[in-house]
């Protein structure tokens, strides 16, 4: 069976016991905990997404049952580590997928753009930093589940992990919801704040032009993902986009720019691929570059008119 790039596994086995309220079905807007979190993976283009049921399983299951979410129960959640759920979600995805993304029920605002790099993002474990601190979700590789299994110590995941002989890479994001969690009512609040304020907020394209407009979002996501994962198919199949667009965006850019950004390499074991070109690669960077400068100016700037 052939594995899908990522997957997900969402922990909701919890009691609740510091929050009062049964935190997956607390509202956030018009949509719960439990739903705003699987609609940001699959917005992201994450499609096999794992609930980790526990306590008040069957109303966590009806909550997602037209979502097209797995669901797995942890029977001794009352008695167990937050890890045990992990190994349970660990142990479905591995013959499934590449790599998984994990995140607790109680930090519902990180952002589909944070997914998204962090999909872009190459390492055995990946996480998420904003203002040095690490959030979620934590993304981890497929190659270290064994030794995660295998772990048998009292300090959860994160002991798991420093067992593990594999770097941990940081991923900075300007997404301050990987940090905040939903442990408290006094926690809740603080998340209603974020999305109310969130509900208003400026949002930068950044395009650069010649003739026309030729590099963009888009255009950056596609060359980001084929930086990685060196192939223009796969790429495209991430984004949605029609292998031929793919190539119509990559030929686009390099009439304006007049230099290859990609490279085709043919034959080999394990077939061809494509590459970024040394060109490619310092003009996404310089682009990444200016669109995060661009998107800071301007939520300084709309900070200072509304808040």
């Amino acid at each position: 069976m052939k594995k899908i790039k990522e997957g997900a596994i969402i922990l909701a086995a919890g009691m609740s016991s510091r929050m009062g309220d049964f935190k997956p079905v607390l509202k956030i807007g018009n949509l719960s905990i439990l739903e705003r979190i699987i609609l940001t993976f699959q917005d992201a283009g994450i499609t096999e997404i794992v609930l980790i049921t526990g306590n008040k399983a069957r109303i966590v299951e009806d909550l997602v049952k037209n979502m097209n979410v797995t669901c797995l129960h942890n029977h001794d959640f009352a008695t167990t580590q937050m890890l045990d759920s992990v190994k349970i979600g660990l142990k479905y995805l591995e013959q499934q997928c590449e790599r998984i993304l994990i995140t607790p029920i109680d930090i519902p605002l990180f952002s589909k753009e944070t997914v998204m790099k962090l999909k872009a993002s190459q390492g055995v474990f990946i996480n998420p930093v904003h203002g040095g601190v690490k959030g979620h979700p934590f993304m981890i590789d497929t190659r270290a589940i064994p030794e995660i299994l295998s772990y048998t110590g009292h300090q959860g995941l994160l002991g798991a992990v420093e067992r593990c002989n594999y770097e941990q890479i940081e991923v900075e994001v300007e997404d301050e919801g990987i940090l905040l969690d939903a442990d408290t009512k006094d926690d809740f609040e603080t998340l209603l704040d974020l999305y109310y304020k969130r509900k208003l907020k400026p949002k930068v394209r950044v395009s650069v032009e010649k003739e026309a407009s030729f590099f963009g979002t888009g255009t950056e996501q596609l060359l980001n993902l084929i930086r990685v994962g060196e192939s223009v198919k796969s790429a495209c199949e991430q984004m949605n986009l029609s292998y031929s667009k793919g190539w119509k965006m990559i030929n686009q850019v390099e009439e304006q720019l007049g230099f290859a950004v990609v490279y085709r390499k043919r034959g080999g074991m394990n077939g061809g691929k494509t590459i970024l070109t040394e060109n490619g690669i310092e003009f996404l960077e310089k682009y990444q570059k200016f669109e995060k400068e661009s998107q800071k100016s301007v939520n300084e700037i709309f900070d200072r008119y509304f808040f």
